[in-house]
C-alpha cells in the first residue's frame, strides 16, 4: 500500500502494521471506540510537552491533549518524578493514604460547592456514583440531561436516542428513567420537571459541553437550579472536562452551586481518576460508617499513582495559567475562523470557550444545539487528515483543546498549518466536482 492509497500523505507503514496485529486480537483494532478513524488511526509512540510522535516518526503538535486530561503536555517532568517517587514506594494498597487526603484537600479548596470528594477510575464511575447517590439520597429514580450532553459510557447517561443499534443494550426499563431536553432550553426543561419533577432525582448538566462545545449560558443554569430546588431534586454538574476552564470549575463562571460535581481527567495527572463530590449531607450517603449507606468501592480508587500525579498537576494549573491557556484557545479559534472565511465552501463553524474548541463543517448559520451539529460531514474527516499530513493532531469530529506546554507561536504554526489543510480540502472537492 503506498502513501495514496492509504488515505494519509505520510509514511504510516509502521502504524498500518501495528494496527494489523491489534486487529488480530482486539475487535477493531483498538479498545477506545473514539480513537478509531478510517483508514486506520496512527499509533502515537510518544509524547513530550505539546508534541507527539507516531511509530512512523511522524511528529505532530497535539491539539487533543487524551480529550482534555493531558492539561499540561506530556512527560514534564515535575510530575513524571511524583509518579516516579510513588512507583518506588507502592502503587496502590486497600486502605487509606495521606496522597488521598493532599488530593482531596485541593479539590474541596478550588471547588466552591464541593465539601466532601470520592474517588474513582473514571468520569464514567464519577458520574454513575453521583447518579446514584442522588437517587439514593431524594428516593427517586428518573434523570433529566441533555440532547448531545456526553456524561461517559454508562446507559443510563445516553448522549442522544438512538445511541446504539443493538436495543437491548438500552433495556426499555433505562429508557424510562431518562429524559433528554436541549442544552440551553430553558423553556424545554422547565416543561420536562412540570411533566415529571416529582420523580426526578437529578437534572446532569455539563456547563460548558464536550461535544459542540456549547457554553451553557448563566439563565439555563440558574434555571435549572431554581427548578431542582422547586421539585426537591439535586442538580449535577459534569465538570469533567470544565474544570479547565476555572479554578472552582465552569460553574464558578456561570454563578451556579450545583448539589454535587463529577470531576476526571485533568486531576489525575495522565492518569485514570474520577471524582464526586458536593454538599456534605448528599455525600454522608457514601459513609461506610452508617448502616445504611451506599456502596463504593474500586480495586483503584484513590491509588496512589494518581494521587501524587494529581497533585502536582493541580499545583501547576494555576488561575494564570488557566487564563493563559484560555486566551490561547480564544486565538486559535480567531484564526481558524479567519481561515473558514477565507474557504466559505467548507461552510465551517468554530465553536469555542476558553480552551476548548470544536470546528464544524457542512452546516449553515448558527450552530447551537447538538442536533446542529454535523458530526459526520465528510469534509470533517478529510480536513482531519489533511491536518494529520501537516503535522496537527486533533480529533476527527474537530474537538481542539490548548494546553499549558503551548505558546502563541505554536498556536500561530498550528494555523499555518491548517489553513494549508484547508487548501488541500477544498483542492480535492474542486477536482471532485469537475469529474462530475
Amino acid at each position: 500500500m503506498d502513501i495514496m492509497d492509504s488515505g494519509y500523505g505520510i509514511r504510516t507503514k509502521k502504524s498500518r502494521e501495528i494496527f494489523e496485529r491489534l486487529e488480530r486480537s482486539i475487535p477493531g483494532g483498538n479498545t477506545r471506540s473514539l480513537a478509531y478513524f478510517p483508514p486506520y488511526p496512527l499509533v502515537i509512540s510518544s509524547g513530550s510537552g505539546c508534541r507527539i510522535w507516531d511509530a512512523d516518526g511522524n511528529e505532530f503538535i497535539d491539539l487533543l491533549n487524551n480529550y482534555t486530561a493531558s492539561v499540561h503536555g506530556h512527560a514534564l517532568p515535575a510530575i513524571n518524578e511524583a509518579m516516579s517517587n510513588q512507583a518506588a514506594l507502592g502503587t496502590v494498597f486497600p486502605a487509606p493514604g495521606e496522597l488521598q487526603a493532599e488530593l482531596a484537600e485541593r479539590i474541596v479548596g478550588r471547588v466552591a460547592s464541593v465539601e466532601n470528594v470520592r474517588f474513582a477510575n473514571s468520569g464514567t464511575e464519577a458520574v454513575m456514583m453521583a447518579v446514584r447517590g442522588a437517587r439514593a439520597f431524594t428516593g427517586r429514580e428518573k434523570i433529566i440531561k441533555a440532547e448531545g450532553g456526553y456524561n461517559g459510557m454508562w446507559e443510563q447517561v445516553p448522549i442522544s436516542w438512538p445511541q446504539d443499534s443493538y436495543e437491548a443494550a438500552m433495556p426499555e426499563g433505562v429508557r424510562e428513567l431518562v429524559r433528554m431536553v436541549d442544552y440551553n432550553d430553558v423553556g424545554q426543561l422547565e416543561a420536562a420537571m412540570e411533566e415529571e419533577g416529582n420523580e426526578v432525582a437529578a437534572i446532569i448538566l455539563e456547563p460548558v459541553t464536550g461535544t459542540g462545545v456549547f457554553a451553557g449560558t448563566p439563565e439555563y443554569f440558574a434555571a435549572a437550579r431554581s427548578l431542582a430546588d422547586e421539585h426537591g431534586a439535586l442538580l449535577i454538574c459534569d465538570e469533567i472536562i470544565t474544570l479547565r476552564l476555572s479554578m472552582g470549575g465552569f460553574q464558578e463562571v456561570l454563578g451556579v452551586r450545583p448539589d454535587l460535581t463529577t470531576m476526571g481527567k485533568i486531576i489525575g495527572g495522565g492518569l485514570p481518576v474520577g471524582a464526586f463530590g458536593g454538599r456534605a449531607d448528599v455525600m454522608e450517603v457514601f459513609d461506610p460508617r452508617s448502616p445504611g449507606h451506599l456502596h463504593h468501592s474500586g480495586t483503584f480508587n484513590g491509588n496512589l499513582m494518581t494521587m501524587a500525579a494529581g497533585c502536582v498537576t493541580l499545583d501547576l494549573l494555576t488561575q494564570s495559567e488557566i487564563e493563559r491557556i484560555n486566551v490561547l484557545g480564544e486565538r486559535l479559534a480567531d484564526g481558524l475562523r479567519r481561515s473558514l472565511a477565507e474557504n466559505q465552501d467548507l461552510h465551517g463553524v468554530v465553536n469555542n470557550c476558553g480552551s476548548l474548541l470544536h470546528v464544524n463543517f457542512g452546516t449553515e448559520g448558527e450552530v447551537r444545539k447538538y442536533s446542529d451539529l454535523n458530526l459526520d460531514s465528510p469534509v470533517a474527516a478529510r480536513f482531519h487528515l489533511a491536518a494529520l499530513d501537516e503535522g496537527v493532531y486533533f480529533a476527527p469530529r474537530g474537538f481542539m483543546n490548548t494546553s499549558t506546554a503551548m505558546d502563541e507561536q505554536i498556536i500561530d504554526d498550528v494555523l499555518e498549518a491548517c489553513s494549508l489543510a484547508m487548501e488541500r480540502v477544498i483542492g480535492h472537492l474542486d477536482s471532485t466536482r469537475s469529474s462530475v
